[in-house]
């Protein structure tokens, strides 16, 4: 188990487990099945764990902290399930997606019932400010999500534009699990602004690397759907690198023309062109930016362990 190594939170993980399981509610038995399916499928629950472990740095108050973390992790799993429907996806961490196993229809109405489950979850424990804080976070992901689907076989998009994506994408989750967490344990505005900074960049560096696998052939692994990203025109900073910086540029733009076709002739090409060492060393920019974020709460117990975990985001093999 990936919490084995932090025994410190790894009995509440499990107990929050079950706790997640239980919120995973439907009388419809095709939508309970289908939400199920996912949440079963794995992940290591990294959000709701962010959440927690910000929130012991101050008051615990353990049936909020679960009822946020709950929430957050039902809507980050609603945004995999529309993810992999926009995608056309047939795997997710190697099994079947809701899309591929029940249908289009069944996928977006399973993903529609998480974001009400979502609120109805919040609806009974959080205060006004924080309903307001997950609503936000919703509304800037599907802008992302909708930027990303324009900008589809872009080629001009820029380093702005890409880095603009990937904070809406994937790093406010991780902030936004900062943000309450922090801030339901009453902590100075200072320190849940720098725990919110925190959950951000190592969010940049976590879809850095992610964007990374789609390089390699271990991608399935990390719950990335079959496919590159490149072959659906969404061009990821490695591909951008080669496409600004490298001299192998146009023969690059005339690949991606038919990049189905030519997907082993791009993967070598990315591979062998620096524009992956590149890409790490800003995932490793982003994790010296979060860990810094950290340093007024040395000696804290709880400290490490977001130290480390911020290593973590970049030592995934891929």
């Amino acid at each position: 188990m990936f919490w084995d190594r932090f025994p410190i939170i790894k009995e509440e993980i499990i107990e929050f487990e079950d706790y997640l399981q239980g919120s995973l509610v439907s009388r419809q038995p095709l939508i309970q099945e289908a939400i199920s399916d996912l949440a079963k499928s794995g992940g290591k629950r990294l959000r709701p764990a962010l959440l927690m472990i910000t929130a012991k740095f101050g008051e615990y108050k353990k049936e909020e902290v679960w009822s946020l973390a709950a929430a957050l992790e039902i809507l980050h799993m609603a945004t995999l399930i529309h993810d992999d429907i926009i995608d056309d996806a047939d795997l997710r961490r190697g099994s079947k997606t809701a899309q591929s196993k029940y249908g289009k229809g069944v996928a977006v109405f399973a993903g529609d019932y998480l974001f009400t489950l979502t609120f109805d979850i919040l609806a009974g424990k959080a205060t006004t400010e924080q309903l307001k804080q997950v609503s936000k976070v919703i509304q800037q992901i599907c802008e992302g999500e909708i930027q990303q689907h324009q900008d589809r076989y872009n080629i001009s998009v820029s380093y702005k534009d890409y880095f603009k994506r990937i904070k809406r994408k994937t790093a406010l989750l991780f902030e936004g699990s900062c943000a309450l967490g922090a801030g339901s344990a009453g902590l100075s505005k200072s320190v849940v602004r720098n725990l919110s900074h925190y959950g951000r960049y190592i969010g940049m560096a976590f879809q850095l690397v992610d964007d990374l696998f789609d390089f390699s052939k271990k991608s399935s692994c990390i719950g990335k759907p079959e496919g590159n990203d490149f072959t659906q025109g969404i061009y990821t900073l490695p591909i951008l690198y080669s496409l600004y910086e490298i001299d192998s540029a146009n023969r690059l733009k005339k690949l991606l023309d038919n990049s189905v076709d030519n997907n082993q002739e791009i993967k070598e090409i990315i591979t062998n062109n620096g524009s992956l060492d590149y890409t790490m060393g800003v995932a490793t920019d982003y994790i010296n930016k979060a860990k810094s974020k950290l340093k007024g709460l040395a000696g804290h117990s709880y400290q490490e362990i977001l130290i480390d975990l911020a290593d973590m985001v970049v030592d995934r093999d891929y």
